[in-house]
């Protein structure tokens, strides 16, 4: 209810000249009315007075805030959606955001059930989080690029660089765990910063060209849960945007990318959403034939 309350009134605006037109259609048709039926006054009041309500019902309902935006690319068969909504109810492979030692335990809170690795443990992987470590392992087992670190006890000590992508394929579904973030020993996020969430996107986006599928992705808002970045959830929407644009410039990386933000989000966060579309229409529309990535 929040978002549409939110909503409304900037696309009414744009309507405001239907508004007015319908308001000068109910004074002619009351004109009109009187020249076949002359009714008693307080019969012409209602009757007026009905239909203008009636009209406002249907502009209110005609001009309810979507919850799915749509977008093609330029001069290429791939879409960005924008949904307002759950990111696992998609008919898609979800990019799962996770830390650098790939670590999955939700004691204690390290990973958060809040989170999106945390739901996704919780509704895949539920007291079976062993075969989701095997997997993982079974992914990075080629991949060298990695720190020991001499601070983990009871955790992975393994330290990958940020970007770093795990394709996880369970129960008819496809998840691309990636790595955004680096943590301390607690499960804290060190040196949170947009430069991780950069590289990430450019690296996930390399990773499936080169080795996964041309499909539907889903991806949420990396870093703006317990991750602690600074930067605001349009800004962070921007560079989802603006990356997966630029990535597929040279080679098709999906057939359709969707971006879900948390309906909770919108009021909490204050996001606008008219900014976002306008944003996204607009990259769509006019990117470069060449960006410098």
């Amino acid at each position: 209810m929040e978002y549409f309350f939110k909503n409304i009134w900037p696309i009414l605006k744009k309507d405001i000249v239907e508004v007015f037109a319908f308001i000068g259609i109910i004074c002619s048709a009351d004109e009109l009315l009187k020249l076949f039926y002359q009714p008693e006054e307080k019969y012409e009041k209602i009757i007026v007075f009905s239909i203008l309500l009636l009209g406002i019902i249907i502009i209110i309902i005609k001009n309810i805030p979507p919850k799915k935006y749509s977008f093609l690319i330029k001069n290429k068969d791939i879409k960005i959606k924008l949904v307002i909504g759950d990111l696992l109810k998609q008919n898609a492979s979800i990019i799962v955001p996770t830390n650098s030692t790939f670590y999955t335990k939700m004691e204690n809170d390290f990973i958060s059930l809040k989170s999106v690795q945390g739901q996704v443990q919780n509704k895949y992987f539920k007291n079976n989080l062993n075969v989701l470590d095997v997997l993982i392992q079974k992914g990075l087992k080629n991949n060298k690029n990695y720190i020991k670190l001499k601070d983990r006890k009871d955790s992975k000590k393994n330290q990958y660089e940020i970007g770093t992508t795990v394709e996880i394929n369970y129960k008819d579904r496809r998840f691309y765990f990636l790595a955004d973030s680096n943590i301390n020993a607690d499960g804290q996020t060190v040196d949170p910063n947009l430069t991780n969430i950069t590289d990430a996107l450019s690296r996930v986006w390399q990773f499936i060209s080169e080795c996964a599928h041309v499909e539907t992705l889903a991806i949420p808002l990396l870093g703006t849960g317990r991750m602690g970045i600074t930067n605001s959830r349009e800004e962070i929407l921007k560079q989802i945007i603006f990356s997966f644009v630029a990535n597929n410039n040279t080679k098709k990386i999906a057939e359709e990318l969707i971006i879900c933000i948390r309906k909770e989000d919108i009021k909490k966060y204050k996001i606008n959403i008219s900014t976002i579309v306008e944003y996204i229409d607009y990259v769509c529309k006019y990117q470069y034939d060449n960006y410098n990535i």
